[in-house]
């Protein structure tokens, strides 16, 4: 297992009434066998959780928030090599199948290929990501940051369709 660190700032700057990611502090990202997860990450789970003020959201097994690109519906990546270091693509090795699901999550479960050994967890159609700017679990700093050609939301746990997968206000 080796540690890559990724250099990148969790400011958000406010520009028009919009939030904004921009780059320049430290995040460690853990690389294993061609796997990137947020270090300690424990396997292909996604939860639903409520991070005030907003309730059924994503998150994985280590209760990170997970974000979608509004961009990136059907499964088209627009998030890459400058992308990736800020969002961290929720990655699984090219042999997982299923993704387990706890309770009340209710979306369809795909993948996107991402290279020759990982593919990117899908939540109806999109790929998800956690965000560099939350530094620990139950944190929603990435909600509504316009960037990578989109803008970034928390994922509706509950959502039986792509229309309702993106979690534009709270609730």
């Amino acid at each position: 297992m080796s540690d890559r660190t990724v250099h990148a700032d969790h400011r958000l700057v406010r520009s028009g009434g919009v939030r904004r990611a921009a780059v320049t502090s430290v995040v460690a990202v853990v690389a294993s066998g061609g796997l990137v997860t947020l270090a300690g990450a424990t396997g292909a789970q996604l939860l639903k959780a409520t991070v005030k003020p907003y309730s059924g959201i994503l998150e994985n097994a280590e209760h990170h928030t997970l974000y979608a690109l509004s961009s990136e519906q059907s499964g088209r990546l627009h998030c890459g090599a400058t992308c990736t270091p800020i969002w961290f693509p929720w990655l699984v090795r090219s042999s997982v199948t299923t993704v387990s699901l706890g309770a009340g999550v209710a979306g369809k479960i795909g993948f996107v290929k991402r290279t020759a050994t990982t593919k990117q967890v899908t939540f109806n159609s999109y790929p998800v990501y956690a965000f560099s700017g939350d530094s620990g679990p139950g944190q929603v700093n990435g909600q509504g940051i316009a960037a990578d050609g989109g803008t970034w939301y928390l994922v509706n746990a509950t959502a039986g369709s792509s229309s309702k997968t993106l979690k534009t206000g709270a609730n």
